[in-house]
């Protein structure tokens, strides 16, 4: 029998995938809470503030509160604390800046980088690798390759991130998964162990390698940019797998017992 204490969920292609919930994600929720199982989200989103984030989950009917969630965007803020660094140039989109100091283009000491759609180009690219080469730090909130739409699978900001740390020679410091601090984060938030945690996630990199080198027992779903694919052509092996975020709770009570 394991003893589970608690579920870190990733959310855009878990939960839900542009602008329709995933069926079943309310279930799962309100089965963990009734067996007094805890779970955060934890999730790579830096395009709104952790506010606005949870409104339109809401909004979109998934049972979330502000204090459940993780953001890649919120976590970016605590590491420029952590840092000590406040003049900074916000590669991000305007939604998500809220909460970070204002973004200032001169005696840069960082550059934070998220996700701006279409709004890369060479100029952008070429500017930011010149302040780096003056000296400011690379803060990503994530290196995710790819991310699912309604349209299929489009580019992430990880390959940006990855063109300027070629371009520079300067390794970004990685908030957001599968950064183990971050992982961390979300055990600190459960008050749990490693061990007694599981992570449900549909990105074999950022979710399942992240939380099993954190220790964690990763479990894939096969919704948003789960690719049969490409988990046969993956060193990464989840620890299960399921159809999709409703299977979770017959999952975790054969894994209980």
């Amino acid at each position: 029998m394991k003893s589970i204490k608690g579920v870190l969920f990733d959310l855009d292609g878990v939960f839900y995938v542009g602008g329709k919930l995933i069926p079943g994600g309310n279930e799962t929720l309100a089965w963990l809470r009734a067996k007094g199982i805890g779970y955060r989200f934890v999730t790579n989103n830096t395009t709104l503030s952790r506010s606005a984030l949870v409104t339109k989950l809401q909004h979109l009917g998934l049972d979330i509160s502000e204090n459940e969630l993780l953001s890649a965007n919120y976590a970016g803020v605590l590491q420029l604390q952590k840092m000590g660094l406040t003049r900074c140039r916000l590669v991000l989109a305007e939604a998500a800046q809220t909460d970070y100091p204002p973004t200032v283009t001169d005696q840069l000491e960082a550059i934070v980088i998220g996700d701006i759609g279409n709004d890369w180009d060479y100029d952008l690219l070429n500017s930011l690798m010149n302040q780096l080469l003056e000296g400011a730090e690379l803060i990503a909130l994530h290196k995710g390759r790819y991310f699912q739409t309604d349209k299929g699978l489009m580019l992430d900001s990880g390959a940006f991130v990855a063109a300027l740390e070629h371009a520079t020679g300067k390794k970004a410091h990685l908030v957001g998964k599968p950064n183990a601090a971050f992982f961390e984060m979300g055990s600190t938030l459960l008050n749990a162990t490693a061990k007694e945690l599981v992570m449900v996630g549909d990105d074999l990199i950022n979710d399942i390698e992240g939380a099993q080198n954190a220790g964690y027992h990763a479990v894939l779903v096969q919704t948003g940019k789960y690719r049969k694919a490409l988990v046969e052509q993956s060193p990464i092996t989840p620890d299960g797998i399921l159809t999709s975020v409703a299977a979770l709770p017959n999952y975790l009570a054969a894994l209980m017992k």
